[in-house]
């Protein structure tokens, strides 16, 4: 993670930047490790869970919530960490102005209170940004927001590594839909066993998003699990996205409860045959709206993107949509999800895949299949 920070290097010379206030929980967790576990909520002590405060070559810190020390063991020790204050029982609480009071004595430390300073510009609290302006007016705040998703978009090896076991994950949960899913069932039920797999798999508790619908519900792309009941002949639509320790995985898959149609079978075949197309084409070099132009050229039209970067966000750049003309490059990890949505049943199918030098490896090792 040092050689991550190590990284900025590049944005510092490229866009004249003498400093970094990093603040968004992605580029936290890439930098520090600390992984702020979101499935809680946000604290009402807390103004932000951590921010990290860099000089490249000179400085760093960790600025972290000191209701968030149990994170202490997933961070870079080659970081220094201090801590703001959050909940006192003893006087109003006050972390905005503790926060800002300890990043104002790095910009003092640093010698940047004429300096120009990169920030997340959708990411730092405007709070902390108007204390920050009022106190240091000489400051040039300046975004390095996209220069910091073009970073994060190639992955180093351990994140690779962690992003393998999410994608596990993500299989568990696909395989114990297609095992347990039955007639008479809630949704909700069905989640909440894939869910408990997951963890059981891993030993501790992982925050996961959803989709899982069945019958109509499929038609529009999915949703959250409801109470709505199983029947026979449904469709279940199930996309599982879990968040292992700040690294996501992704996977979708579509099943039928007892026996297709002969048009729902060929939807489903449609579907594999455009997924494994874009498989095939992954490779360096080519661009992002070649792969969504192949798979959509097979299926036709569906009303969203055929992919998208998976990392320490469920969404990274790039995106595999038609306006995007960006070339892919090794060691980018990218989810593919062609659909057919009709006006009664949708299905949609969804591999997680490596760009390695010469193609894709796909992550996730779970089967797409359509009957029990």
């Amino acid at each position: 993670m040092t050689s991550r920070i190590e990284k900025l290097n590049g944005i510092k010379k490229a866009q004249q930047a003498d400093a970094f206030i990093i603040s968004s929980p992605s580029s936290v967790k890439y930098f520090s490790g600390y992984f702020f576990y979101f499935e809680y909520g946000p604290s009402p002590f807390q103004l932000v869970p951590a921010i990290l405060a860099v000089v490249p070559e000179q400085d760093n810190c960790l600025l972290l919530a000191d209701n968030e020390m149990a994170q202490m063991p997933c961070i870079d020790p080659a970081l220094h960490v201090q801590t703001y204050e959050t909940y006192t029982f003893e006087r109003p609480p006050d972390p905005a102005g503790d926060c800002v009071k300890k990043l104002a004595e790095f910009i003092l430390r640093n010698k940047l209170t004429a300096s120009r300073i990169g920030i997340e510009r959708n990411a730092l609290p405007f709070s902390i940004a108007q204390m920050l302006q009022e106190r240091f007016p000489l400051i040039e705040w300046i975004n390095v927001s996209a220069a910091l998703s073009r970073l994060k978009a190639i992955k180093d090896m351990d994140e690779i590594n962690c992003i393998r076991q999410a994608a596990h994950l993500a299989d568990i949960g696909q395989a114990t839909v297609l095992q347990f899913a039955r007639e008479g069932m809630s949704e909700l039920e069905l989640f909440s066993l894939a869910h408990k797999n997951m963890e059981a798999e891993i030993g501790s508790r992982v925050p996961l998003m959803a989709d899982l619908s069945s019958g109509s519900g499929t038609a529009s792309g999915g949703g959250m699990p409801t109470n709505n009941i199983i029947r026979a002949g449904d469709l279940i639509l199930s996309d599982f996205t879990p968040c292992l320790n700040g690294y996501w995985g992704d996977s979708c898959n579509t099943i039928v409860i007892g026996t297709p149609t002969t048009t729902q079978r060929k939807t489903f075949g449609l579907v594999r045959e455009a997924l494994e197309i874009g498989i095939q084409a992954m490779k360096p070099g080519i661009k992002a709206n070649a792969i969504d132009r192949l798979m959509r050229s097979h299926i036709g039209n569906y009303p969203h993107h055929s992919g998208h970067g998976v990392g320490t966000i469920y969404h990274e750049i790039p995106r595999i949509v038609p306006y995007n003309d960006v070339l892919l490059e090794e060691d980018m990890v990218i989810a593919l999800e062609p659909a057919i949505y009709e006006n009664d049943y949708g299905i949609r199918l969804e591999h997680l895949m490596l760009i390695t030098s010469s193609g894709a490896e796909v992550l996730t090792r779970f089967q797409h299949c359509f009957e029990q």
